[in-house]
């Protein structure tokens, strides 16, 4: 099985964050200091095609915003199957509410081309929010914003799954 490989995450790397934060989609409405004090806790991965990103079932750890590629997000079946049933693009997030909730992952994500990913972990998302209350505070409305368009996206859906009709 294919895993993560650490791009960087040291100080030389703060330089490369910033570009990647500055780049995504997921933070173009973070302004420069933000994306500065973000870069500090970011670290940056490549995953190769077929490369597990998140397995549903594992502790929740992390928020993943993808910077290039794409994950498919797949969900286990009860006869030991996998369902696809989103894929993630760049400038989108998966993990969002374990970060929050710290639940163990409700799918697995597997990127279904070379990608380039970054994680911020439940712990420095935690620093974030007591170290800079305006930031967390945006980074929350962010992930409630993204949560509460997929429920509303699920449940548009399931009605229409429940009732035949689109």
């Amino acid at each position: 099985m294919k895993e993560l490989q650490l791009l960087d995450d040291g100080d030389s790397f703060r330089k490369s964050a910033y570009k990647f934060i500055k780049e995504s989609e997921f933070f173009s409405d973070f302004g420069d200091d933000e994306i500065e004090i973000l870069a500090r806790w970011t670290k940056a991965y490549s995953a190769d095609t077929g490369c597990v990103v998140l397995n549903e079932g594992d502790k929740s750890n992390c928020l993943c915003i993808i910077v290039k590629g794409s994950i498919n997000i797949f969900k286990r079946l009860p006869n030991d199957e996998h369902l696809k049933i989103a894929e993630i693009c760049t400038g989108e997030s998966i993990g969002e509410m374990g970060i929050i909730d710290g639940e163990p992952f409700s799918a697995s994500g597997i990127a279904s081309e070379d990608s380039i990913v970054l994680l911020i972990t439940r712990e420095d998302f935690e620093d974030i929010i007591r170290q800079n209350l305006e930031l967390g505070n945006k980074l929350l409305w962010k992930l409630a914003k993204i949560l509460t368009a997929r429920l509303r996206h699920t449940t548009k859906r399931l009605a229409e799954l429940l009732t035949g009709k689109k």
